[in-house]
This record gives structure tokens, C-alpha cells and sequence, in this order.
């Protein structure tokens, strides 16, 4: 059971920002239709370690039900504007206009359903000179400044995982979430937007403030993008170590060895400290190279000072403490097994709610979802026959 038993979602979003956003609400409880081109979410067949369909595919896509509908096709439009009339919630990702185009626009579809919540996810808004560009996340990332920042002093940076579509999912999940609380006080739906660009802005929130009357637009800048904190190298992997603020500094020399640092007065605040990350940073490090990682993260932990050795994100699958947490749920699919993926990552009520129907082969559930929506089996099987269907 979830918060959002009895929901009924339509996605037609492909890539990640809209899968991630639907999957969230799918392990709330809501019955999310994966509409899907007869060739599948792009993604399905992105390059991957796995011998099958993308871990990006599978992992972002559990707890739906595929239905493979050619929106080329008049016959197509029309299963997709029968299926948003009986929808709680339509999420759309194609570029500004397109929607209205194809004649499933948020005039047309809340028209015929007005309790309908039309979300609409895009690059750089439904708005503006920029609002028909082409933008995905690494995109729409450098657009907004991120790897200049990322870089540190060094050259930029681009911030690798798809951080910025998954971050703009969860926007999205969460102002669906307040558009239908909103619909329980008033019984409408409402138009819902959100953008990558937009996320890209939110997420440097504490970067991107400008007092125009008292600064030039040239000292908006991250101060601490290349910092005394940062990964360094041992003598067997590398750490990340938190050791430049109050606190943190005095302890973390304790266990470098390098008490003489802590009295010297060029370091005794962290803007200092910061300032003299030239000479600083080379010295920690040096001091570093005296023991592996594992070490490193075993000594700093018992002083109380944050230090991790660098992993590779298949290493959390073995990790005691996320099984602890409750981070893994698994999935039976009818091609590939048992799948171990990532579930719900948050509880509510100290319970997490997950769905647990494996990711759909495409087109897996065409028959159903159309039967459902009052078709019957005679013209399920001559859309199928007329290529509108699969």
C-alpha cells in the first residue's frame, strides 16, 4: 500500500528525468502506462555492461506497465487521448509545442478531463527565446555554468551519472505530489511545469545569488570549488577527506602527524586556511601516501573526522549498511531473472513502499491497458494488424 493507490499515470517521457519521476510515483502506489514508440524508450537499447536491455532502462523503469503506440498514426493519437481521458495525472517530455501538435496539448487533454494534473518536462522551460533548443542533461549542465565549477581551478568539469535529470525527476514527482493535494481541496487539475534549466538554477541555489547595487556580476562565483577538502591519493586508493573546517582541521592533523599546521597563525580560521589551500593541500597529501585508504578512513573515523575511500558504485550491492537501510529491492523477470535494483529512497511511516513488478518488455502489457480503457479485442487486434499497436 501506497500514498498514491488509485492513481493512474500516463508517461510518455523516454530518456531519465521522466522515468525517474514516474518511478518515484509508481513505488508510492500509483499505476503508471509507460506509453512507448514501437521501437521502445531510446534508452532500452543504450549501451550497457548488461547482455540484454540498458541498466539505465531497467533500473529506471520498474513498476510500470509498457504499452507500444505509434503517435505517428491517427489511430495512435487517439489511444493516447482515450487513455489521458480516464488519467489522474499525463506527463509529457517532447519539446515545447510538440505535444499540442500531435493533438495531446494540456488545452486539449484538460478539456476533456479536468481533473487531470498535465506535467510537462523539458529542457530550458515552455517559455522564452531557448524553449524549442534540443538540450539534454550534460547540456543543459554546461549551459548553466556547472562544469566551470566543478572544475575547481583545473579545466571544466562536467558532472557525470545524469545527476541534473534525476534531480529534475524528483522536482517533478514532488510538484505532481502538490498539484493532486491541491486537487483534493479544489477537484481540479492543473497545468505543471518543470525543466531541466530550472533544476540546473535550484541545485546552486547558494551559488547563484547577485547583489547587483554592491558587486559586479563578475564575483558570482563558488569560493569553495577547489578547496583543501577534496580527494587525495594514498598509498593504496584514494579518500575523499573533510578536514578545512573548525573542528574537523585541528583533528585531522592529529591523525596526519602534522600538529606543528595547527598553531601556525596563517591557518587559524578557515577563510585562511582557505587561502593557503597552495601550500596546504601538497603537504596533506604527502603525509597521505604513508598508508592505504582503508587505513587512512579507519584513523580518521575513530578522531571524528569525515573521510571515505573512493568505490565504485557496484561496491554498495556488498555494503552491510545499505542493506541496513533498506536501499535494495528485487524484481523477478521473465528474461532476465532475478534483477536486485535500487528501491524507494525514503520511507514513510518507517515503512517503504515499493513496487515490485519487474521493468516491462515493451509492449508487454498493450492488450491489457487497451482492454481496460473499453477497447475491445477485435480492435486491439486491428490496431496490432495496422502497425498502430504492438
Amino acid at each position: 500500500m501506497g500514498v498514491l493507490d488509485g492513481v493512474s499515470v500516463l508517461d510518455l517521457t523516454h530518456y531519465v528525468a521522466g522515468p525517474f519521476c514516474t518511478l518515484l510515483l509508481a513505488d508510492q502506489g500509483a499505476r503508471v502506462v509507460k506509453l512507448e514508440p514501437p521501437g521502445g524508450d531510446p534508452i532500452r537499447k543504450f549501451p550497457s555492461t548488461f547482455g540484454g536491455e540498458s541498466r539505465l532502462f531497467l533500473g529506471l523503469n520498474r513498476g510500470k506497465r509498457s504499452v507500444a503506440v505509434d503517435l505517428a498514426k491517427d489511430a495512435g493519437k487517439e489511444v493516447a487521448r482515450r487513455l489521458a481521458a480516464r488519467a489522474d495525472v499525463f506527463i509529457e517530455g517532447f519539446r515545447p509545442g510538440v505535444a499540442e501538435r500531435l493533438g495531446l496539448g494540456a488545452g486539449e487533454l484538460c478539456g476533456q478531463n479536468p481533473r487531470l494534473i498535465y506535467l510537462s518536462i523539458s529542457a530550458y522551460g515552455q517559455e522564452g527565446p531557448l524553449r524549442e533548443r534540443r538540450g539534454v542533461d550534460p547540456i543543459v549542465q554546461t549551459f548553466a555554468g556547472l562544469p566551470a565549477e566543478q572544475g575547481g581551478a583545473g579545466p571544466p568539469q562536467l558532472v557525470q551519472g545524469s545527476f541534473l535529470d534525476y534531480f529534475t525527476g524528483a522536482l517533478a514527482a514532488n510538484a505532481i505530489a502538490l498539484a493532486l493535494l491541491e486537487r483534493g481541496r479544489t477537484g481540479r487539475g492543473q497545468r505543471v511545469e518543470t525543466s531541466l534549466l530550472a533544476s540546473a538554477a535550484a541545485i546552486q541555489q547558494g551559488r547563484l545569488v547577485w547583489a547587483p547595487g554592491r558587486e559586479p556580476l563578475e564575483n558570482v562565483r563558488d569560493a569553495l570549488g577547489d578547496r583543501i577538502a577534496r580527494i587525495y591519493e594514498t598509498a593504496e586508493g584514494h579518500v575523499f577527506l573533510y578536514m578545512d573546517v573548525d573542528g574537523f582541521w585541528e583533528r585531522a592533523l592529529g591523525v596526519l602527524d602534522l600538529e606543528a599546521m595547527r598553531d601556525d597563525p596563517r591557518w587559524r580560521t578557515f577563510p585562511r586556511r582557505h587561502a593557503g589551500r597552495g601550500e596546504i593541500v601538497p603537504r596533506v597529501q604527502e603525509a597521505l601516501r604513508a598508508a592505504s585508504a582503508d587505513a587512512w578512513v579507519e584513523r580518521f573515523e575513530a578522531a571524528g573526522v569525515p573521510c571515505a575511500k573512493v568505490r565504485r558504485p557496484a561496491d554498495l550491492f556488498e555494503e552491510e549498511q545499505a542493506g541496513a537501510a533498506g536501499l535494495w529491492t528485487e524484481v523477478a523477470h521473465a528474461e532476465y531473472g532475478t534483477l536486485r535494483v535500487v528501491g524507494a529512497p525514503f520511507r514513510l511511516g518507517g515503512a517503504i513502499s515499493v513496487a515490485d513488478a519487474p521493468p516491462p518488455r515493451l509492449g508487454e502489457h498493450t492488450d491489457s491497458v487497451l482492454a481496460e480503457a473499453g477497447y475491445p479485442l477485435e480492435r486491439i487486434a486491428a490496431l496490432r494488424g495496422e502497425g498502430v499497436v504492438r
